[in-house]
């Protein structure tokens, strides 16, 4: 018997702003703005830095808890995640506006180096925002929904989003 998948869902809701959206989740809310390019006011986090994010933080914690269940002695991390992309795409223009690459640096303060290379390789094949960025999931597929958006923020999300990024 297999276990049953989790699913996570978030809601961005356009906030009346130009260029501004407040996002929930769980019962969280905060705000994301555009980037300058499509007239965003740029005095938030944007979502290219929510993904990057995710990723930083998804592996802060497989790598304490890797470091927890296999006594790896660990007294510092510090997940640094970026991602080279082409601002143009975003603006409609005929350029790829996928991240081409994504890049992150593990700063291991505790571990010696063969341990610090378990909890990279923890990092590698446990963190669902890293294994989903580096290979495609598995009939995912985008769902736009055409309707009515709620006030409440919930659109009903039923769809797949699918990032492929080109390199590692």
């Amino acid at each position: 018997m297999s276990t049953p998948l989790a699913t996570a869902s978030v809601t961005a809701r356009l906030s009346g702003q130009a260029g501004r959206a407040i996002v929930s989740a769980r019962g969280h809310h905060w705000i994301v703005d555009s980037p300058p390019p499509l007239g965003g006011p740029n005095e938030e986090i944007n979502p290219l830095d929510v993904l990057l994010a995710a990723l930083a933080t998804c592996g802060s914690f497989v790598c304490e808890t890797a470091a927890q269940e296999l006594g790896i002695p660990l007294d510092a991390v510090a997940v640094t995640a970026a991602g080279d992309f082409d601002p143009r795409g975003v603006c409609g223009q005929p350029v790829d506006p996928r991240v081409q690459e994504f890049r992150v640096r593990l700063a291991l303060s505790g571990p010696s180096k063969e341990q610090a290379g378990a909890l990279a390789e923890a990092f590698r094949t446990r963190c669902p925002v890293h294994t989903t960025l580096a290979q495609r999931p598995h009939g995912a597929t985008t769902c736009p929904e055409v309707g009515h958006a709620r006030r409440d923020g919930d659109a009903g999300a039923r769809g797949r989003g699918a990032v492929e990024p080109q390199g590692s």
